[in-house]
């Protein structure tokens, strides 16, 4: 499952092209996907673990202001990609 994530978010950064930078990516087993992410202004964080849980945490760099964290559990994959997606775009905007 996480193999598939990376593909489907690296893809979608490519394809939004809002120079979004993939700083990390770690896959912990079958058990945690973590994205580092960052702009020139802002940097987020994503964690998924096993059962569609997802976290998401944005900052704005020079402030240091939180301005989006969230924890949901989603019931099925799709569910998961597109809250993924829209918090990316969101994120970068």
């Amino acid at each position: 499952m996480f193999e598939s994530i990376k593909t489907i978010v690296n893809n979608y950064i490519a394809e939004l092209d809002k120079g979004i930078v993939i700083e990390s990516v770690n896959i912990y087993g079958n058990k945690k996907l973590e994205y580092a992410l960052s702009t020139d202004e802002f940097m987020a964080s994503i964690c998924i673990v096993t059962e569609y849980t997802y976290d998401f945490f944005a900052v704005e760099i020079e402030s240091e202001r939180t301005f989006m964290i969230k924890t949901r559990e989603f019931d099925n994959f799709d569910e998961l990609i597109t809250e993924m997606k829209k918090d990316i775009a969101s994120f970068s905007d």
